[in-house]
């Protein structure tokens, strides 16, 4: 797509200079190249709307549930931790990632928002963070294992696209859940322990 952004750009320029010197002349550019670049900047400004959208309705939900500004912290937390753990290791996998694999990722947190959020939430009936760590972590790391593994089926695809998709994803859930269960525990323990 940046090849052909640059063919589209260039044609862009010849147009203009031809239209300049021949004000009757209209040119537009037609095909594969100029489609492929339409494409690509409307998926860009999608993706960054999905990811809007999704943080500011899972932001709603967590306010209206928990009313709890702590709460809320500890799942954006994690949330984020899960997100840059990701982008760290994709940048140790590959150079570059498809902005569409990034506008998934919409979908992955609120997948992703899940643990932290029971976590949280048991707290709220069980004080004892300990407790609460026994009785969460069998399911939460088997959730997250089938979860990790089905998106990890996306790696052995020839689209490139979708095994980004499956890395980027596996990356994040594994983030998330290892913030989760080593992490938040701590965070929680010395909150209250100082309060």
């Amino acid at each position: 797509t940046s090849n052909n952004a640059r063919l589209v750009e260039a044609l862009d320029e010849a147009a203009k200079v031809v239209e300049a010197k021949y004000p009757d002349v209209r040119i537009f550019s037609i095909g594969a190249p100029v489609i492929a670049v339409a494409n690509a900047s409307q998926i860009k400004t999608d993706s960054i709307l999905a990811i809007s959208i999704a943080i500011i309705l899972i932001l709603a939900l967590l306010i209206y549930a928990f009313r709890n500004v702590k709460s809320i912290f500890y799942i954006a937390l994690a949330i984020g931790f899960g997100w840059i753990f990701a982008i760290g290791l994709m940048g140790a996998v590959h150079d570059r990632i498809s902005i569409i694999v990034l506008g998934i990722g919409s979908v992955i947190i609120g997948i992703a928002v899940n643990y932290p959020l029971h976590f949280v939430a048991h707290l709220k009936h069980y004080p004892d963070v300990r407790a609460t760590l026994k009785e969460l972590i069998a399911p939460l790391v088997i959730g997250n294992i089938t979860t990790v593994g089905a998106f990890l089926a996306l790696v052995p695809l020839n689209s490139v696209a979708l095994r980004d998709l499956g890395l980027f994803a596996s990356f994040m859930l594994v983030g998330t859940i290892l913030f989760v269960i080593v992490v938040l525990p701590q965070m929680v323990k010395s909150s209250r322990e100082a309060a």
